[in-house]
């Protein structure tokens, strides 16, 4: 996997979030904002507080002196709350803008990455449950991280003019804080990371079982895979208590050394009281100042750690974002903005194959090899797929049949061995016009939620008309167009699955004039009378193209020009 370069370490502030994500910068200026007006509530309001108290008590002010400083600190109190408010407003807004800006950057670049690159059911938990953590990392720890850094500057500054003992007191020990804070942080980290790789592994394997339900069902192997969800479950749960336990002792820690630093000053503060060193009226204000203002001093980088937990998981999650975002695109398939300059050629093509193509070409497997992790190569091929002919691969199952019309699209790219259009290699080629030149039936069409015809309709790059739709559902022997379809292909057997399949490839093939048709599997799960009227159909569609099939059934393979078997 591609690394970041140059790669920013994802601790207690991530820069990446600033510079790929809208409106996080501007996040940053109204927190700095809001940091210094709840720094000033802060200091007013002590000092409020200690000039009532001594007041009271040692000045004998009565009620009416003392109204207008208590109005005054109500109105402090109000605004501390109202700025509280503000700032989760804009800690949610924020949030969603990033969360939302960095879905989108992430499946722009999946659309671009090859397919099988990353595995759906972690993919989706990524960008789903992964991003929404990030909500705790903007809404609750940037903004304490912010009031970390301008809370106990101000602070300091009033204690040091106030009383330098108590303020010398508080800056020894306030470091203290951050320090346990990043040593309890780099072991957080550690285990969040942790907890995310099983979170995806979890995620991957329910996928995985939710696809292969059915199949699990039908031949009764459902019931065995509860012992391995348990295991997974388990070691999920795990990990989430000790993940807690960690986040609890920490607060813990935290508290505690904040809880001593702050005893330091009251006892220091305390014993120039009785020694008389601050006396009077003034000298009980400035105790009070003090001892009010050295807990305000601790408490937001006591926040600042806490909330660190909270947003571990979210950042653990960024951190596999960006991971996406690093990832180099597959030839052909990078945006626009990235492209060469305007007097340069927009297209990489063939001098003699214009893109996308406008005649059917002859396709070449020049000693191809296909790996997949784990498991050895499928063997090596060389094939010649005549161009304007219908050419069938019946090779065994598990062959590749199903790799090599995915490796004409780019889906796949060989271990060893090219693949060629007309004699130019398919990595000189666009393969934006190589697929815009393609019409192809997977051996699992995905469905969509709606209609049949809405179905078919998503094999065009623009909305066809109702008769060319219903022209390619009739071909196709596909079920009427108004028939609803759930999300998946519910409701349709494999059979007419397959067949509104067939009438996507069949539009696209009349509508954009594709010269290259690939089909895998299309009668699979017919009846021969179905076979034989959809092959019917179909054979006006395959003159003047190149068809290549991945079939065992003997209706197609008696419709084949050339039969290849390896």
């Amino acid at each position: 996997m591609t690394q970041l370069a140059p790669r920013a370490e994802a601790g207690a502030f991530d820069r990446r979030l600033l510079h790929r994500a809208r409106g996080a910068s501007v996040y940053i200026g109204v927190c700095a904002a809001l940091g210094l007006a709840q720094t000033a509530c802060v200091v007013a309001g002590a000092w409020l507080i200690a000039s009532l108290v001594a007041g009271a008590f040692a000045g004998g002010e009565d009620l009416a002196a003392l109204a207008p400083r208590l109005i005054a600190l109500a109105a402090v109190l109000a605004g501390r709350a109202l700025l509280a408010s503000v700032q989760e407003a804009a800690a949610n807004r924020a949030a969603a803008g990033v969360k939302s800006g960095l879905r989108r950057q992430a499946l722009e670049r999946l659309m671009r990455l090859p397919s099988g690159t990353r595995h759906s059911g972690e993919t989706a938990n990524l960008l789903v449950r992964g991003v929404d953590a990030l909500d705790a990392y903007f809404a609750r720890y940037l903004p304490q991280l912010v009031l970390a850094a301008l809370v106990p500057v101000g602070v300091l500054v009033v204690m040091l003019v106030a009383y330098p003992p108590a303020a010398l007191v508080v800056a020894l020990t306030l470091p203290l804080i951050p320090l346990f804070g990043v040593l309890i942080g780099r072991y957080t980290k550690a285990r969040a990371a942790r907890q995310w790789a099983t979170t995806s592994a979890l995620a991957h394997h329910f996928a995985d079982l939710v696809a292969g339900l059915p199949t699990l069902k039908a031949f009764g192997r459902a019931a065995k895979q509860t012992g391995a969800i348990e295991v997974t479950t388990g070691e999920y749960r795990r990990r989430s208590m000790s993940l807690l336990r960690v986040a609890f002792c920490s607060a813990l820690v935290l508290e505690l050394a904040a809880s001593l630093s702050v005893a330091v000053v009251a006892v220091t503060v305390g014993v120039q009281l009785v020694e008389g060193g601050l006396a009077g009226a003034a000298g009980l204000q400035t105790a009070l100042l003090v001892l009010i203002l050295a807990p305000e001093a601790y408490l937001p980088l006591r926040n600042a750690g806490a909330q660190y937990h909270a947003s571990a998981e979210g950042l653990a999650a960024a951190e596999q974002v960006f991971a996406i975002l690093a990832e180099p695109p597959e030839r052909g398939a990078e945006p626009a903005e990235a492209a060469a300059p305007t007097d340069a050629p927009a297209l990489a093509a063939a001098p003699h194959i214009a893109p996308p193509l406008r005649r059917a070409p002859t396709i070449m497997f020049r000693r191809t090899v296909f790996a997949y992790p784990g498991r050895d190569p499928l063997p090596e091929l060389s094939l010649t797929v005549p161009a304007a002919q219908t050419t069938v691969l019946t090779a065994r199952s598990g062959a590749g049949k199903s790799t090599l019309l995915a490796a004409l699209l780019g889906f796949r790219r060989p271990a060893a061995g090219s693949i060629a259009f007309d004699g130019t290699d398919l990595a000189q080629l666009d393969l934006e016009a190589i697929r815009r030149s393609v019409s192809w039936l997977p051996q699992k069409p995905v469905l969509i939620d709606g209609t049949v015809a809405d179905n078919v309709r998503l094999s065009v790059p623009h909305d066809a008309s109702d008769p060319a739709v219903a022209k390619a559902i009739a071909a196709a022997h596909a079920p009427d167009g108004r028939r609803r379809v759930a999300a998946g292909g519910a409701g349709l057997s494999a059979g007419e699955a397959a067949r509104v399949g067939l009438a996507r490839l069949l539009l696209r093939a009349d509508l954009l004039d594709t010269p290259v048709l690939l089909l895998d599997e299309p009668t699979a799960h017919l009846d021969a009378d179905t076979e034989r009227a959809v092959l019917e159909s179909f054979a006006p569609y395959r003159e003047h193209r190149t068809v290549l099939i991945a079939s065992h059934r003997e209706a197609v393979r008696a419709i084949a020009d050339r039969e290849v078997d390896w």
